[in-house]
């Protein structure tokens, strides 16, 4: 993320590059910084200041043709090429092919890159991943910028998440950001769309966890996340009703597996802070990528010693050896599990 502020703040400054590949998963945040470049070099968007090219269907020749081609009443000219396939690996024989061999034509781009024309910035749009060992890709490290947008994790999904709060003018309480984030799986596209529901539906009032609890689609994680909240504070009601939340979208099989993965992070959690690992550690020794969910992982682990935490775990084991020997149903051995564990909480 801090390779992407620092791209969107030089731009946005006027340091524009001749040359940009702009490639990974998370489109929402490639489009926003692509939107900067076309307001930086091409505001208006005008056909003189403007092409919009796909690189599946365009020639090497012609988009080379209009890349040396000056702008028109203008100082520069901005050319987006999506869908770009010059930066990828491609296959042969079903193996990967790593080197610039197979493309002849990619020697007159190549020739381009290393001396783009005066007046033109070229604006790359690539798929999930490149090949950076490709002369291309190099040439482009080299003349101008290679930026990879991907997922946002942690602290940098934080931050990013409060400056699209701040420039829609939204507040939100600090536990409502970790809860949308949870919900929406870090998904940046997601997040934006969730964004303008929660700020219709507060209006001028700061959200809180509430208001994203009732306003936006929990996923298998974060439902199962609130379920575990609500069982490590002892809370049967809640849990209950949590759960008839949960098995609307997942079937019960599904269910104590994932409050087993869930309690056996609480003891991974618990046994490693007490022995004074730090977060980063945690993460790894338990598999997960987000230190939001160590730290709430932290807080629920409170509830419980170690000793009564293994308990836990033994009560969802035989929960699911009983679903599988078909001696009771899913829903009685996961109610039977939750009741047994919630008491474990007092």
């Amino acid at each position: 993320m801090a390779d992407i502020r620092e791209l969107n703040q030089a731009i946005a400054a006027g340091d524009i590059k001749p040359l940009y590949l702009f490639y990974g998963s998370e489109r929402f945040l490639l489009h926003q910084t692509l939107a900067l470049l076309v307001k930086a070099v091409a505001p208006g968007a005008n056909p003189f200041n403007m092409q919009r090219l796909n690189g599946e269907s365009i020639g090497l020749d012609e988009l080379l043709l209009d890349a040396n081609t000056p702008p028109f009443f203008t100082a520069q000219k901005l050319i987006i090429v999506d869908n770009c396939p010059w930066f990828a690996n491609k296959k042969r024989n079903g193996n990967d092919d790593t080197s610039d061999k197979s493309d002849p034509a990619a020697d007159d781009l190549l020739q381009y890159l290393a001396n783009p024309a005066e007046g033109t910035v070229l604006a790359f749009l690539g798929g999930e991943t490149v090949n950076r060992n490709k002369k291309l890709t190099k040439a482009i490290v080299k003349a101008g910028c290679v930026q990879e947008f991907a997922p946002l994790k942690g602290n940098a999904a934080l931050l990013w998440l409060d400056e699209q709060l701040t420039e829609h003018g939204i507040n939100m309480v600090a536990a409502a950001k970790q809860q949308l984030l949870l919900n929406c799986e870090y998904n940046c596209t997601l997040i934006n769309n969730e964004l303008e529901k929660l700020a219709l539906y507060a209006g001028e009032r700061v959200i809180t966890v509430d208001d994203v609890q009732n306003i936006v689609s929990s996923n298998a994680a974060a439902s199962v996340f609130n379920l575990a909240d609500y069982v490590a504070a002892g809370n049967l009601a809640a849990a209950t009703h949590a759960l008839e939340q949960v098995t609307l979208n997942e079937v019960p099989e599904s269910i104590i597996p994932r409050l087993a993965d869930h309690f056996e992070t609480l003891y991974i959690v618990k046994a490693m802070q007490r022995q004074g690992y730090t977060t980063k550690e945690i993460m790894t020794a338990a598999g997960k990528n987000h230190p939001f969910i160590i730290e709430k992982s932290g807080r629920q682990a409170t509830k419980y010693s170690e000793a009564k935490l293994q308990k836990a775990l033994q009560t969802l084991q035989t929960a699911d050896r009983k679903i599988k020997s078909g001696v009771t149903d899913a829903m009685t051995a996961i109610e039977t599990a939750i009741i047994q564990i919630c008491l474990l909480a007092r």
